[in-house]
């Protein structure tokens, strides 16, 4: 059994019987003041008003939007509650949107109830903490995050097919001949033609060639 904390918890999931449980858990197993509450954000915004808690345990589903939405009603409310966040490590969301915004903890939803615990222990104590599973993900998703801000310093901020159609620019095919190579419109050659000069900082299609070629852009399509 898990040493017993002191301090009011308000437990938000998309699925109330995961909800139920965790708080049920919580006060018989660990004497956790835990109340069950609905992730409805103007229901969640009124309930942390009555119970006052200091941490908020947010269980997150499929949306994301509906997730950073009841985490911002948790983290811009009156009662200073910290957040805890329990995230499927099977889903697609990503543990740094929640991180960058401000959770004060990330923890796998397949946690158990004595992790649980901890990271409740651990931001009452003003820590953040990241369970072994989420730590590895966080770090995965940065390790992308800068791979592809190396690869955007590369290509100039260009697209993969702005790349195609500046390419082809520069080996002198006009935009019917662009369009035709690639089976879009003339009308689309010069939507990305547009495009390529107003990232590169150029007016022309001989500026735009000469500076991708001098900043070595051509070919990385």
């Amino acid at each position: 059994m898990a040493p017993s904390v002191r301090a009011n918890v308000l437990i938000v999931d998309p699925q109330p019987l995961v909800a139920r449980g965790l708080a049920s858990l919580l006060r018989d197993e660990v004497g956790v003041n835990a109340f069950m509450s609905s992730s409805r954000k103007e229901v969640l915004a009124a309930e942390i008003a009555d119970y006052h808690p200091e941490v908020v345990v947010l269980g997150v589903g499929a949306s994301m939007d509906a997730a950073l939405g009841l985490a911002r009603v948790v983290l811009e409310s009156d009662e200073g509650s910290r957040l805890v966040v329990l995230l499927d490590p099977q889903s697609d969301l990503s543990a740094a949107d929640f991180v960058r915004l401000g959770m004060s903890s990330v923890i796998s939803r397949d946690a158990s109830l004595d992790e649980v615990v901890l990271a409740i222990r651990q931001v009452l104590a003003g820590q953040k903490a990241l369970d072994g599973q989420m730590a590895s993900r966080l770090i995965a998703e940065l390790s992308v995050a800068v791979r592809r801000a190396d690869q955007g310093q590369r290509d100039g901020g260009l697209t993969k097919r702005e790349l195609q159609v500046l390419t082809l620019v520069a080996d002198g095919l006009p935009n019917r001949d662009v369009a035709n190579r690639l089976h879009i419109s003339e009308n689309t050659v010069k939507n990305h033609m547009r495009s390529v000069h107003e990232k590169l900082g150029v007016r022309t299609r001989t500026e735009a060639v000469v500076k991708a070629a001098r900043e070595g852009l051509l070919g990385l399509n």
